[in-house]
């Protein structure tokens, strides 16, 4: 700001010499020249009519008599010259060929009187006033400057205490009373500020209080339903009911995540430190539950996982982020829901599609931004941002891969994963431990209660997990992953 200030200013004065200093010395140097004809006439009329009266009384004169007028200069040196019927007296120094500056008269006797000043005199006399124009432009940059900087210190200095209280406010320190800085325009912005730092304030309490009452008035169903579950789990001696206890308990210990993380980051003033999340196991488990959503509206759900996929994220985040996709899929899309991995050593892309009719050209620009949600959903579109911005604090990125049909791409870092090969097992046994499936095996949901299979139906499709060996990304997903890691 000071060095704007300063340099604003010296400009303008600068601007000012030049424009009025140029025109003043021109017209000085006028001045000058013109003083020094002045003198020159002075001198000619003398010599004039003492050469007229030596003459009218028929004496002579010669060049001594024009020496003492040339001597009687102190501070011009002149030449003089006499022509008198022909015979050219002249004294002082020599006369240049070409002069510029003399005067001359034709007396009462006939007599031809010139005076010349030499141009080393003209310029003697022209070079004082440069000087002093020099001098004067000189001073006037300085003062300009000096008001320049008293300018600048009397702007900067309110500016600077504007901008570390603004830093105050914006860490949450106490602020004291904003004291008067002179500038009307100054004073009014910190006003102004103090107040908006008063109403965030106010408005950042109220959020707090509400996280804390949203916290104990979800916390607390959220425990009584986990122990009523963890009862029946406990005391249940059928099989299905106890699977379905374990899954209910699993979906309840996740939204209990989500709700402490959702409470907390607001309070959090450091990003979440990523750990290895191991795909296998988090894919499994959303399979589990959304499976009887997809069978129950007539469709499958199939996801693809290599044996050993584990990439550098968060498990809640990463686990919100694949429902969303998937219940995004269920509500919008249509036909079979694809959940597919395809890793490498340096990157993984979990890409979730299906075969419904895609989304709108128009709306795909901008699917990802908040309250932006198609023409038949009763959502907030808040859920595809929200997911965009929890993969991209673990360094990951979201995109939409294709329009038609519907097809997002998470892009992660790889993670270092433990290389399992598929192991001789049976049947039974596979169907209880999903980590002794051999490659290629289709998990599906077995109906343990009579009643649910007739609730669903013979037309009910079947959902499960394939693990196959790993795919790799083609190289344009290795380099946006690459792209988005290394920012």
């Amino acid at each position: 700001m000071r060095q704007r200030v300063l340099q604003a200013t010296l400009i303008t004065v600068l601007l000012a010499v030049v424009m009025l200093g140029i025109p003043l010395g021109w017209s000085w140097l006028q001045l000058k020249r013109q003083e020094l004809l002045t003198d020159a006439n002075q001198i000619l009329d003398v010599v004039r009519i003492d050469t007229d009266q030596r003459l009218a009384q028929g004496r002579t004169f010669d060049a001594a008599l024009l020496q003492r007028y040339v001597d009687a200069q102190p501070n011009l040196n002149v030449t003089i010259s006499v022509t008198y019927q022909g015979e050219t007296i002249q004294a002082g120094d020599p006369v240049d060929p070409n002069p510029t500056t003399y005067v001359s008269t034709i007396g009462s006797q006939g007599q031809s009187i010139t005076v010349y000043i030499p141009e080393s005199e003209v310029r003697a006399h022209t070079a004082s006033a440069w000087v002093l124009i020099v001098v004067a432009g000189l001073s006037a940059l300085s003062i300009g400057a000096s008001v320049a900087l008293w300018q600048a210190q009397r702007i900067s200095m309110p500016l600077a205490r504007l901008n570390r209280r603004a830093e105050e406010m914006g860490a949450g320190r106490a602020r004291g009373r904003w004291e008067p800085s002179g500038i009307s325009e100054i004073d009014d912005v910190a006003e102004e500020l103090t107040h908006s730092g008063a109403m965030l304030a106010e408005r950042l309490e109220a959020e707090s209080r509400l996280a804390s009452d949203a916290s104990h008035q979800l916390r607390t169903p959220l425990t009584a339903l986990s122990m009523r579950v963890d009862e029946i789990l406990a005391t249940s001696s059928e099989e299905w009911v106890r699977e379905e206890a374990r899954i209910a308990l699993e979906q309840i210990d996740r939204l209990t995540e989500v709700v402490h993380d959702l409470i907390n980051a607001p309070r959090s003033s450091q990003r979440r430190s990523p750990g290895v999340v191991e795909l296998r196991s988090v894919l499994t488990q959303q399979s589990e539950e959304w499976s009887p959503a997809f069978r129950k509206a007539g469709r499958e759900l199939r996801i693809q996982v290599p044996r050993s996929a584990a990439v550098w994220g968060s498990v809640g985040p990463f686990t919100q982020v694949i429902a969303t996709l998937i219940e995004n899929s269920l509500v919008h899309g249509g036909g079979r829901t694809l959940v597919k991995v395809r890793r490498n050593d340096h990157s993984t892309v979990v890409e979730v599609s299906d075969e419904g009719p895609g989304i709108d050209p128009e709306l795909g620009k901008r699917v990802f931004e908040r309250s932006v949600s198609g023409p038949r959903s009763s959502g907030t579109g808040v859920g595809l941002a929200l997911a965009r911005t929890l993969v991209e604090d673990d360094g990951g990125r979201l995109e939409l891969l294709t329009e038609v049909p519907a097809s997002f791409g998470m892009f992660l870092i790889s993670a270092p994963g433990e290389e399992t090969g598929p192991e001789e097992t049976t049947r039974a046994e596979a169907s209880d431990d999903l980590s002794l499936l051999p490659q290629g095996s289709v998990v599906r949901r077995r109906h343990r209660h009579g009643a649910r299979r007739r609730g669903h139906g013979s037309s009910a499709l079947a959902s499960g997990v394939v693990f196959t060996d790993a795919e790799e990304p083609t190289e344009d997903d290795s380099r946006r992953t690459g792209a988005r890691s290394g920012s």
